[in-house]
């Protein structure tokens, strides 16, 4: 899917009105057999009533064809049930948080449901949701996919993964390399479609002139280092972008389908506000110039199986 430039229909809470490229696409990658990723990105006269752009990323696991239909299942959910917002739902970060967090448990209540069946028993689904809405960026995340931004030459990890290395990490017990390399590095511990309920975190981010969001399935993330996405998607379009972040993953193996999705702000305020709640633990990779300062907001182990 190529890309376009469309002008805001709506203005965010600074009342800019910048503009946005968009562009998605995803691969087989060199070792599996079937793409178990899928994804959707709508834009401009194509997005949602009322919302600027919409970018779903979703990364199916169950074996057979049940990962496959996992996905698809939580990405046309997810459309589905953003297009039928109601149009009176408030702005207020936290009302649309809450109501993109809604979404996501009513799409794993449906694969869920759907994962009864004895021919898909244990499917499940990571799935990335990003909606721009004006100058905000509203994500909201279960799996190991990821969001990440783009700013002043700085990658930011917007999402947490929902991991057992990541939480290795998080106690020190193993490091981010170690992490990357670890046997166990395929076990997540949140996943669409498990269990009846699951726990969803949302992320607000106000964005600026210039900023990149790369949403994108770990295909991509376990194959190459946050450095070259940033270096990447640095200078590039999205359309571009997308190509060469697969070509680099496959080059580097291609182990897993890999997907990418990714905006590009073409105007808009040039110092866009720090969210205002945040956590300091954030990611960052510094790309090409030292961080301007960047924060975020803020069982079972389930293990892939293809």
């Amino acid at each position: 899917m190529g890309f376009r430039i469309w002008p805001f229909r709506g203005k965010g809470r600074s009342g800019s009105s910048p503009q946005l490229s968009v562009a998605g696409q995803t691969d087989v990658g060199r070792v599996r057999a079937r793409n178990e990723d899928s994804y959707e990105v709508l834009w401009g006269e194509k997005s949602p009533q009322g919302i600027d752009a919409l970018l779903v990323v979703a990364d199916g696991m169950g074996g057979h064809a049940a990962g496959e239909v996992a996905s698809r299942m939580a990405v046309e959910g997810v459309v589905g049930l953003v297009t039928g917002f109601d149009s009176k739902i408030s702005t207020e970060d936290h009302d649309y948080l809450d109501a993109l967090g809604r979404v996501l448990q009513d799409v794993n209540t449906t694969v869920y449901q759907a994962g009864q069946d004895s021919d898909k028993r244990g499917m499940g689904t990571t799935c990335t949701v990003a909606v721009v809405l004006g100058d905000q960026l509203y994500v909201s995340h279960v799996g190991d996919s990821r969001a990440y931004l783009l700013r002043a030459g700085v990658l930011h990890q917007i999402t947490k993964d929902h991991s057992w290395v990541e939480e290795q990490v998080a106690q020190g017990t193993l490091s981010s390399e170690e992490a990357r390399n670890h046997p166990n590095r395929n076990i997540i511990t949140r996943a669409i479609g498990l269990e009846p309920r699951v726990k969803i975190d949302g992320y607000l981010v106000s964005l600026a002139a210039e900023d990149v969001v790369l949403l994108c399935s770990d295909g991509l993330t376990t194959m190459i280092e946050d450095s070259q996405i940033g270096s990447i998607l640095v200078d590039n379009e999205p359309e571009d972008v997308c190509r060469a972040l697969i070509n680099a993953a496959n080059k580097a193996g291609g182990h897993d389908n890999v997907t990418a999705a990714v905006i590009r702000v073409i105007g808009g305020p040039v110092n866009a506000p720090l969210p205002a709640s945040s956590r300091a633990d954030t990611d960052t990779v510094d790309i090409t110039r030292p961080s301007t300062g960047w924060k975020i907001l803020s069982r079972p182990f389930i293990k892939r199986t293809r």
